[in-house]
């Protein structure tokens, strides 16, 4: 009996001298676990987020350069404007409106340059197939570059022709002024690949759409700023101005040496009020 309760108070002493030692590695033991549990969570977080993108979408981001792209302004006469002589020429020939408000414009002495000064003139302005001059004057900034065969001006950003006196037709529903520096779309020309976007799969999602009778032909067209009538110049695909496109959130991961950091305060702790009691 004496040999064995002297065994056990070797033990018990053993436990007492080496407490500290024996918490601080079941506290670093924890913290590990703890630190592996954690970034398993994030890693599997990261996945979940991520969704697979079809190529077709990652190569219309790829049709077109930046140098091709063109605002265009409401009630343009020309809608995209033009930037050169055969812009206006094909314009004009593509467009009776556009034919129409040119009558009196030499084309063939046409130019482009900049304006020296700022200028408050009346513009003509379009709506589906009438043109109209603005009643108030519109103020064209310094700079601004603009087409002339001498004589008469036209803003080369939307085919609007400048007058320094007031002109008719005037609308009733003359549009207010601040619209007119608004761009409402960017142009996007698709490059000739010779592969239709009919032809692109798309990804299978196991969403089936409801039957419907309603047919794509009974859907009445939206008239847009716009008019339908647009030079050859424009292309048949449009993109907004601005896209915005979110960041993906990193989750930070926490540091081995933070969460054996808090193991040991804890430690110290417990142990002060071990020792109070």
């Amino acid at each position: 009996m004496a040999y064995v309760r002297k065994r056990v108070a070797r033990r018990r002493s053993f436990f007492r001298k080496h407490r500290g030692i024996i918490l601080l590695a079941a506290a670093a033991a924890i913290c590990v676990a703890v630190f592996f549990f954690v970034r398993d969570l994030s890693d599997t977080s990261g996945y979940t987020a991520r969704v697979p993108v079809p190529r077709a979408v990652h190569s219309a981001a790829r049709f077109q350069p930046a140098k091709l792209e063109r605002v265009v302004y409401p009630y343009s006469v020309i809608p995209g404007g033009v930037y050169n002589r055969e812009e206006l020429i094909s314009s004009m020939s593509n467009d009776k409106v556009v034919a129409s408000h040119f009558a009196d414009f030499a084309v063939n002495r046409a130019k482009v340059v900049k304006l020296q000064e700022t200028k408050h003139v009346h513009v003509s302005y379009r709506i589906k197939d009438q043109v109209f001059w603005t009643s108030k004057k519109v103020t064209i900034p310094e700079g601004e570059s603009i087409i002339t065969d001498g004589d008469e001006i036209v803003r080369t950003r939307c085919g609007n022709r400048v007058s320094a006196t007031p002109q008719v037709p005037v609308s009733e529903f003359e549009p207010a002024l601040e619209t007119f520096d608004i761009p409402v779309l960017a142009r996007l020309d698709m490059p000739e690949t010779g592969i239709e976007l009919s032809d692109v799969p798309l990804p299978e999602t196991g969403l089936e759409l409801p039957e419907t009778a309603l047919e794509i032909s009974q859907i009445p067209p939206i008239d847009p700023f716009v008019p339908i009538q647009r030079p050859r110049v424009l292309p048949y695909y449009y993109r907004p101005l601005f896209v915005i496109r979110p960041e993906a959130t990193v989750v930070p991961e926490p540091a081995t040496w933070t969460l054996l950091g808090g193991g040991l305060v804890a430690l110290i702790l417990v142990r002060r009020l071990r020792r109070r009691k």
